[in-house]
């Protein structure tokens, strides 16, 4: 896929005389739209994403292919290799998310680690069934910076299995003054879609489903009604370590707790008044800190 690309890349692909490979050539339209295209367009059982200045390492394909077709994880990830604009290594401190994961012990992503965690899955590491593509659906054109994120929420949502291979089986480029979406020049866009992000993290979770995800955040015997459900989802805000996130718990219960009586009976009876809400919130901001 050439997502409007300026560099002469697509006059050098269509030069290499191979009949698997297909080149689609359009007008900048973000990266989201160009990965849809191109899964849309593949016509193998498998999905292998990869940046255009990202590279695959010898071993990427073979061992991510054994993960995934022979039923061990249903989404297979690695923790790349970071390199620069000329190929060379860079410390992980460049983009420490990616190698966060302690111990060297590959990792079974779960929603209430990506929740807490945030993003810490390398896109062009990515593996999978065209199968899974299609169930999940496509992803979302409106992001930019953050659509995988976005996109593996949806995932673990569905059921999917994802794993992390604690290998660098990928290496991925960062370069300076804004030649890529992994330039810090775009943080401000990344914060603004994180924030969209975060806000919708329990769209399409019933009581059940939080429970089976972050149950031990829910210490109550909450019901399945729309106000307990949102009782519950405040409580799982509220433990969220970056302030941006925590305080959207108290959206929730402003909006919850002023036109729901019946909600507002139940958290005063467990005890979650504003005041001990808000007395909780800065006790766990004076832990963090």
């Amino acid at each position: 896929m050439d997502d409007g690309s300026t560099d002469g890349s697509s006059t050098l692909v269509s030069n290499i005389d191979d009949p698997r490979l297909k080149l689609i050539v359009q007008d900048n339209r973000g990266p989201s739209l160009a990965a849809n295209a191109g899964i849309e367009a593949a016509s193998g059982e498998y999905i292998a994403l990869l940046g255009g200045d990202d590279v695959a390492l010898p071993d990427r394909i073979s061992r991510q292919h054994d993960l995934v077709s022979r039923g061990y994880t249903d989404i297979a990830f690695d923790v790349p290799l970071l390199i620069d604009e000329n190929g060379l290594p860079l410390s992980n401190a460049a983009y420490p998310a990616f190698s966060r994961r302690e111990g060297g012990q590959n990792l079974q992503v779960s929603l209430d680690v990506l929740f807490f965690d945030k993003n810490f899955l390398c896109a062009p590491s990515a593996f999978m069934r065209k199968s899974t593509f299609s169930e999940v659906g496509p992803f979302n054109p409106g992001l930019i910076q953050l659509q995988d994120f976005e996109y593996w929420i949806r995932c673990l949502k569905k059921g999917f299995r994802l794993d992390v291979i604690c290998d660098g089986l990928t290496a991925y480029r960062r370069l300076t003054k804004s030649r890529n979406l992994s330039s810090e020049v775009y943080m401000n866009r990344i914060l603004f879609e994180e924030d969209y992000i975060m806000r919708r993290f329990f769209d399409d979770l019933d009581m059940p489903s939080l429970r089976k995800h972050f149950g031990k955040y829910i210490p109550f015997q909450f019901g399945d009604s729309f106000g307990e459900t949102a009782l519950a989802k405040a409580l799982i805000y509220l433990y969220h370590r970056h302030y941006a996130v925590s305080n959207m718990a108290f959206e929730i219960l402003i909006d919850i707790l002023k036109d729901d009586a019946q909600t507002r009976e139940t958290a005063t009876s467990v005890g979650l008044t504003m005041p001990v809400i808000f007395n909780e919130m800065l006790s766990l901001r004076r832990n963090a800190d």
